[in-house]
Parts: structure tokens; C-alpha cells; sequence
């Protein structure tokens, strides 16, 4: 027995649930879905409440998705470095929510990973990770990120976001109605060895550069130009921190 997970039935996320104790669980699949089943009054509560949410919410016609992926994908969980089995996860990105089920069997309804920071998910090409980031506007946020770089000085994490826009109807009949969007988009973190502290990174030259010592900016500066690094594209960021971590 150690501590680990609950599996809640979700699609949006209840506010309350970050301040709920968790108690202790046995590990695996049948541990990981049994946490769900039969548990405590408040948690049968907490999912009822949230079918109920589920249900009830309507978002009219959409373009685009939440997800990730629309399909579930087989995936490795950990918890810590001890593997708990393979699972089908979809990732919500909008509400950095884990959704899983034990096959991809259509009538398999989906529970949602409790978030932990122990977890490691391995999905699609990442490790998918709970962790606590300080985001653009200096704020400090819960959410999944995959670290894709690290070295002796710094290590790089990519984070998959989705905002939403809710549509507007149309002003006469000339015009057609406009549809809520989900748009995907990317961004990257940056964290200082020896720091506990996670960092929204710029991807602007000018910005990308003051981010690091003092001493490595005018490195980084030449590096960057003699080597013709996109900041946009990730590979070329990975080549960017390897480089920083090297010098």
C-alpha cells in the first residue's frame, strides 16, 4: 500500500477538488479504478456532482477540440519511477485534465486521473507531468507540462494549451452565425538548475536571450544567429538549451 491516485468521472473540472484530502489506495489497474468505486460518502458525492455537470453543460456548435487527441491512446502511468500499467488516456487540454479508460472499447465510460505530482504518463511522444509553472502573466498555475531538455545549468518544458472562444450570432442574414472555437496553441517553460521555480519562456530573440545569466547572453546571442535557430520551432529550442547546457 502507498500513497497514490483517485479516479474521478469527469469532463470539466469541480473547483473544490484541489483542497480534498487523498487517502491511501492500492496500486495498479484494479487499485487505480477501484479508488472510484464504493469509496468515501464525499467522493460519491463529488461524482455525482460532476456526471451532473457533464451532462447539463452545452456548448452549441464548436470548430476544433479540447483534446489533444479525439481517440484515446494506449499509455504508460508511473507513479514516481514504479510503472502502474497501460491505460488509454486522452488529454484535455483546456482544463488540464487526464482521461482514461482501462480498454478503448467505445462503451467504456472514462474517469478522470486524480492530479498528483508523482504521476508520469507516457503519452503519445511526451511524459506528461502535474506540475506548478508561473505562466505570461506572472501567474501562478497548476498543469501538465513535459520537460523535452535538460543539462547542468537549465531544463526546457512544453506545455499544450487550448483556448476557448465562445461564438457570437450573426448580425443580419447577410452574414453567417460565428461558432465557438477551441484553438491549440504551444508554449514553452524554462527552469534554473538549483531553483525551484518554473518560468514562462519568450520565444522573441530579445526576450529568449534575457532570460538566461548575464554571462551566457552574448554566447547565446552568436549562437543563435550563427546557427540560424528558429525559436518557433521546438527542435530547434532543444538545440538551443543542449547548447546553453554545454557551455
Amino acid at each position: 500500500m502507498k500513497k497514490i491516485i483517485f479516479i474521478l468521472l469527469a469532463f470539466f473540472i469541480a473547483p473544490t477538488l484541489q483542497s480534498q484530502n487523498l487517502s491511501t489506495a492500492p496500486t495498479g489497474e484494479a487499485g487505480l479504478f477501484g479508488a472510484a468505486q464504493g469509496g468515501s460518502p464525499m467522493l460519491n458525492l463529488v461524482l455525482m456532482e460532476l456526471r451532473t455537470n457533464a451532462k447539463s453543460r452545452d456548448l452549441g456548435e464548436t470548430v476544433g477540440s479540447p483534446y489533444s487527441t479525439e481517440n484515446f491512446v494506449k499509455s504508460k502511468i508511473y507513479y514516481g519511477d514504479e510503472p502502474q500499467g497501460d491505460f488509454f488516456i486522452r488529454y484535455n487540454a483546456l482544463n488540464s485534465v487526464i482521461e482514461m479508460k482501462k480498454t478503448d472499447l467505445p462503451d467504456e465510460e472514462a474517469k478522470r486521473l486524480y492530479p498528483d505530482k508523482k504521476i508520469k504518463i507516457k503519452y503519445l511522444n511526451k511524459e506528461l507531468r502535474f506540475t506548478t509553472y508561473i505562466n505570461k502573466k506572472n501567474e501562478t498555475k497548476n498543469g501538465y507540462l513535459s520537460q523535452i531538455a535538460s543539462g547542468s545549468k537549465y531544463k526546457l518544458y512544453h506545455r499544450l494549451a487550448v483556448k476557448y472562444s465562445e461564438g457570437k450570432p450573426a448580425i443580419n442574414s447577410m452574414v453567417a452565425d460565428i461558432p465557438s472555437r477551441f484553438a491549440h496553441f504551444e508554449e514553452y517553460y524554462y527552469q534554473k538548475i538549483g531553483v525551484d521555480r518554473i518560468d514562462f519562456l519568450p520565444q522573441k530573440k530579445g526576450g529568449f536571450i534575457k532570460q538566461f545569466d548575464k554571462e551566457l547572453r552574448e554566447n547565446i546571442k552568436i549562437y543563435l544567429k550563427e546557427e540560424n535557430i528558429n525559436l518557433d520551432q521546438e527542435e530547434d529550442l532543444i538545440k538551443a538549451f543542449n547548447h546553453i547546457n554545454a557551455m
